[in-house]
C-alpha cells in the first residue's frame, strides 16, 4: 500500500516541483482556502497552542496569526516540494545568510560546531542552501519518514547539494567521529521530547520540555554552539541569521545552553509568529507543582 500511494502521488509531486514560484503561490492560495476553511486541518491544536502561548492577545489578534500561519504552512509544503528539483542558482536568489563572520572565525580556528534552531521558517530550503552558503560541511540530524519510498525521495533531495543527513538514532555515533573536522552538526530543538529526560523551562507562557542533546554533545566534545534563525522576509525568501550562544560550553552551568536557545527562539517566534509550526502538538506534557502531567488538546 505504501508503494502504491507513493507512485500514485509521485507524478503530482514532480508536477508541483517544476512549477515557477509565481504559479506555485497561486496554487497555494487556492489550497489555503481548502485546508483552512473546508478541511480545518488541526485547527483545534493551532487555536489552543496560540491561546496558551499568547494569553495577552485579543481573539482578533489570535485569529490573524492563525490565518497567517495556515497561509504560510501551505507555502512551506509547496516550497518543500519545489526543493526536489530546484537548482543552486535559484536557491541563491531566495536565501541569504548574515553574521556569518562568526562562522568564519570558528572555521579558521578549526572548531567543529553545533548549530541549534527551531521549526521556524523553511528549514528544508535552509538545509539545502547552507551546504553552499556556509564553508562548513553540514551534518543534519533528522527523524526518518515511516514510508520508505517517501523517505528515499526526501533523503535524496536533502542531500543533493552535499548536506549529510544523520538519523537521530545515529547522532551520538556520528558526532563522536574524531577523524571528521570542520563540520557543523545541526539539531532542531523545539519538538516534544520524552518528558522524564527533558530540560524544563517557561517557554511561550508554558512549562515546556526541551531535548538536552545539543548541550550534552557540546560539553562532551567541547564544541561551540551557534543559534540560527531562518526568518521569512518575503514570500519564498529567507534570511538566515547567525548568533553565537557560546564558544566555551563547559564554562556554562548545566541547562544554560538550552535556556539561551529557548530565549532566542521565543524572541523570534514573538517577532514573527506565523512562521512557526503551531500545528505540532508541542505541549504533550507540562509541569504542575514540579510533577509532569499530560496536556489535553480537547476543549
Amino acid at each position: 500500500m505504501k508503494r502504491l500511494i507513493f507512485y500514485l502521488l509521485l507524478p503530482i509531486i514532480y508536477f508541483i516541483s517544476i512549477l515557477p514560484f509565481g504559479v506555485l503561490y497561486i496554487l497555494s492560495d487556492g489550497l489555503y482556502v481548502l485546508i483552512y476553511y473546508v478541511f480545518g486541518y488541526r485547527k483545534k491544536v493551532v487555536k489552543l497552542n496560540l491561546e496558551r502561548s499568547f494569553p495577552e492577545k485579543t481573539p482578533a489578534e489570535l485569529l490573524k496569526i492563525e490565518k497567517e500561519f495556515y497561509q504560510y504552512i501551505v507555502d512551506f509544503f509547496l516550497e518543500t516540494l519545489k526543493c526536489i528539483t530546484i537548482s543552486q542558482a535559484k536557491l541563491k536568489k531566495r536565501l541569504s545568510i548574515e553574521n556569518d563572520e562568526i562562522l568564519d572565525k570558528l572555521l579558521t580556528e578549526k572548531k567543529n560546531i553545533i548549530v541549534t534552531a527551531g521549526h521556524f521558517g523553511n528549514h528544508e530550503m535552509a538545509n539545502l542552501s547552507l551546504s553552499f552558503l556556509m564553508k562548513y560541511k553540514i551534518k543534519g540530524v533528522y527523524r526518518p519518514l515511516t514510508n520508505e519510498y517517501f523517505e528515499k525521495l526526501f533523503y535524496d533531495f536533502r542531500t543533493k547539494f552535499g548536506t549529510m543527513m544523520i538519523t537521530m538514532a545515529d547522532a551520538s555515533k556520528e558526532i563522536a567521529k574524531t577523524e571528521d573536522f570542520n563540520y557543523a552538526f545541526f539539531l532542531v530543538n523545539d519538538q516534544s521530547p520524552p518528558p522524564e529526560r527533558s530540560y524544563w523551562t517557561i517557554f511561550l507562557n508554558q512549562e515546556t520540555g526541551f531535548f538536552t542533546g545539543h548541550e550534552r554533545f557540546a560539553k562532551q566534545y567541547d564544541m561551540p554552539v551557534i543559534y540560527m534563525c531562518i526568518n521569512r522576509i518575503a514570500r519564498g525568501k529567507y534570511k538566515i541569521k547567525v548568533e553565537l550562544i557560546t564558544e566555551t560550553p563547559n564554562l556554562l552551568t548545566d541547562g544554560e545552553i538550552i535556556e539561551l536557545h529557548a530565549r532566542k527562539l521565543e524572541r523570534d517566534i514573538k517577532a514573527n509568529p506565523s512562521v512557526w509550526f503551531w500545528s505540532h502538538k508541542r505541549w504533550k506534557y507540562t509541569k504542575v507543582n514540579d510533577e509532569i502531567v499530560p496536556v489535553s488538546y480537547k476543549k
